[in-house]
Formats: structure tokens, C-alpha cells, sequence
């Protein structure tokens, strides 16, 4: 009786280490399951934050503090119910990273001041950007502009200290995957990144800007001094992998004898060349504006439309520098 009373608590143990056995990998299932559905549902801001990140990197390095991120908009200056999706996860991504940066909250940007006068162009919707952050107490200004990629949506966020009396530029690119929440919120197709000539726009939808090393100021002919010709040559440059010039086009003159000498100037620019988000070199259009003034030294280096988020360089005599 004792040994049958034994084989059957044997056995009732073996019944209950079996049911252990199974209830743990039961229970260790359902965790990774859950583990595998919260990393799901984090994945898509994952590429966001790689975005915020190396922006805050930058803007760390250039000692740079209270940023504001604008409403990106589409790459023709276009606003977009998901441009401003886009600011608020960036901004929150590099006030969660960045403390120290002192980001200042999206959130606020309806309470700032308000400008007099209606902009009635990009330079003057710039420059009440500028001064309603700067009501703030902005010290960056953070634009950006996106469009459809075929991994989803390319972005280049571009910042400029300018409201603070600065000169720095800095530049970040990224590339996000369009997500279920994200398709939510728009209300068009996007548009696709455009290429032209076989060169994507600079500083467009995760490309970036070529750094101008050998830009040196225009040369007047003789004719165009003796007439005594000034203004400002408007041009679209193609910059080559290689930092170099390869196809020139005349976009507004004031005079066809600033044209060639414009162009005589541009053709032997160098530059470092343009990148996309994997760090690989790109053939880009940049704008350019290139300044004849006589009696007098050309302008400092800043972009044809004084705009940060324009993507155009104007002629100088020193390399500019990129933080």
C-alpha cells in the first residue's frame, strides 16, 4: 500500500513539474509576444529620434541652446498636416535626449507674438518665423522639408542661429518609414523626391547642401566696367561628386555681359560635395547668386533668397564653414 501510495506521489509530482514546465513557456511566450509588440509599436519613431539625435549632436557641438522646430513643409515651401506631426515628434525626441539644449516646446508657438503685416513672400514669412520665436526666447530656428522616397520619406532639417545674431547653418538628414499613424494624418499623397538632369535639389527631402571651398568673387570684363554694370546673376549650378561644376543655367540677369562673366566665375568653383542620409556623395542643383558691385567688396557669403531653407550660395571670397 505504502509503495502504491508512493508511485502515485511520484507520479503526481512529475504531473505537476510537467504543468510548471509548460505554464513557464507559456508565460515566457507571452512575453516575448508582448516584447515583440511594444518594440513594434516603438520601431517608427525609432528613425525620428536618429534624426533628433544627430541634430542635437550638432547643435551641442556649435554650443548652440534653445532651438525651435518650425512646421516642416514640403519641398516647394508647401505646409502639410504632417509636417507639423513631424516638428512635434522631433522636438519632443530632442528635449528628451538633449535637456540641456533647452528646447523650446512646440506647444507655446500659438501664444508667441504675432507679426504686424501679412508676409506676402518666403523672406518675410521667414522673418516673422524669426520673430516670433525670437518672442520665445528662441535662440535657433529649426526649418525642415520632406517628400516621398521609396523607403518612405526623406527629411532635411536646417537650422540657423540668424535670429540670434549668428551665422551658423547647420544640417541633418533622415529617412523615416511611412507608419500607419503617419497615413492617418495626411490628407494627399505625397510627393515624390524630384530629380533633374540626373541631380536631386540640395538641401531637399534627405539631401544635403554642397560646402563651397573655392568660391572666389566675379571678375568684371573690361565692357562691363567701362559701362559701369552692376546687379546680381541668378544661376542654377549642377555640383558634380567631385565638388565640381559640370552644367550651368542662367536663371536672371540684370545685363548679358554680368551673364558671361557670371558664368566664367561659377565654372571653376569647388566644392565638397553634397551627401545623402548614408553618407554617399550625390550629384545635386544648387541656386547660386553671383554679385557684380563696382567700387566696393562683394557681399558676404548668405544664399540668393535669405532663407535658411533655401539651397542657394552666393559668390565670397573666404571658404564658408559648416558645423
Amino acid at each position: 500500500m505504502s509503495a502504491h501510495r508512493s508511485t502515485l506521489c511520484a507520479v503526481g509530482r512529475a504531473v505537476l513539474v510537467l504543468m510548471w514546465i509548460a505554464w513557464a513557456c507559456w508565460g515566457l511566450g507571452v512575453a516575448q509576444q508582448v516584447a515583440i509588440a511594444a518594440a513594434s509599436t516603438q520601431q517608427p519613431l525609432e528613425p525620428i529620434a536618429a534624426l533628433a539625435q544627430r541634430l542635437g549632436v550638432q547643435l551641442r557641438a556649435a554650443s548652440k541652446k534653445k532651438p525651435y522646430i518650425l512646421d516642416l513643409t514640403l519641398p516647394n515651401d508647401e505646409a502639410c498636416p504632417l509636417g507639423a506631426w513631424l516638428a512635434d515628434r522631433l522636438s519632443e525626441s530632442l528635449a528628451h535626449g538633449y535637456p540641456e539644449l533647452e528646447v523650446v516646446a512646440r506647444d507655446r508657438w500659438s501664444s508667441a507674438q504675432l507679426p504686424a503685416e501679412l508676409a506676402h513672400d518666403r523672406n518675410q514669412k521667414l522673418a516673422q518665423n524669426e520673430q516670433r520665436a525670437r518672442s520665445l526666447g528662441a535662440e535657433v530656428l529649426v526649418q525642415g522639408n520632406f517628400a516621398a522616397i521609396p523607403a518612405g520619406i526623406g527629411i532635411t532639417l536646417l537650422a540657423s542661429d540668424r535670429l540670434a545674431g549668428g551665422d551658423a547653418r547647420i544640417e541633418a538628414l533622415g529617412e523615416v518609414p511611412i507608419t500607419s499613424e503617419m497615413q492617418a494624418v495626411l490628407t494627399a499623397p505625397l510627393p515624390q523626391r524630384g530629380e533633374l538632369s540626373g541631380g536631386f535639389r540640395a538641401s531637399i527631402a534627405g539631401v544635403g547642401s554642397p560646402l563651397c571651398e573655392i568660391c572666389p568673387p566675379p571678375e568684371y570684363s573690361y565692357v562691363a566696367k567701362t559701362k559701369k554694370l552692376q546687379g546680381v546673376v541668378i544661376a542654377q549650378l549642377w555640383v558634380n561628386t567631385e565638388g565640381a561644376v559640370d552644367n550651368i543655367k542662367v536663371i536672371r540677369t540684370p545685363n548679358p555681359q554680368l551673364t558671361a562673366a557670371a558664368i566664367r566665375t561659377v565654372h571653376n568653383w569647388r566644392f565638397k560635395p553634397a551627401r545623402d542620409v548614408q553618407g554617399e556623395f550625390v550629384r545635386v542643383i544648387v541656386d547660386v547668386a553671383v554679385a557684380f558691385r563696382l567700387g566696393g567688396v562683394p557681399p558676404a557669403s548668405g544664399p540668393a533668397a535669405s532663407t535658411a531653407a533655401d539651397n542657394s550660395i552666393a559668390a565670397k571670397k573666404q571658404p564658408d564653414k559648416k558645423f
